[in-house]
């Protein structure tokens, strides 16, 4: 019952569709992930700036370096965080390449093999109905 109601749902998915879509979906990761990075390049090149301009117009300034080094440690975290993030990410999509594949391939030898028994079937029918008949 369980069989069947699974090979029910994998018959009525587009398999073509998906094994065509699952390296898009890769390279579309890592687009994402080249944009985030040229960003950050333009954020940090424009920081540098920005800060040099602010040390010397700062009366407070043991406070805000304090907030300014908290800020690049989250920054640097947060950076981490995505390069993490986008491993996993590249790393999943290559997975459900390759996944999708497999349950492609098999969706084909099922199919096969079902024709096999079937002819297999056929034949043994025809076999007992000489039988019966001679």
């Amino acid at each position: 019952m369980l069989a069947r109601t699974i090979l029910n749902v994998a018959s009525r998915i587009p398999w073509d569709k998906v094994i065509e879509l699952a390296p898009t979906v890769a390279e579309r990761a890592g687009t994402l992930w080249n944009t985030i990075k040229s960003k950050n390049k333009r954020n940090s090149v424009e920081d540098k700036s920005v800060y040099a301009s602010y040390s010397t117009e700062l009366s407070e300034s043991d406070i805000l370096k304090a907030r300014l080094d908290r800020l690049e440690e989250r920054v640097a975290s947060l950076e981490e965080e995505i390069q993490v993030s986008y491993g996993l990410l590249k790393t999943l999509a290559e997975q459900n390449t390759s996944l999708v594949q497999h349950i492609e391939l098999n969706r084909i030898r099922l199919i096969r093999q079902s024709l096999l028994f079937a002819g297999v079937g056929a034949v043994l029918a025809g076999m007992i109905v000489y039988l019966f008949i001679r």
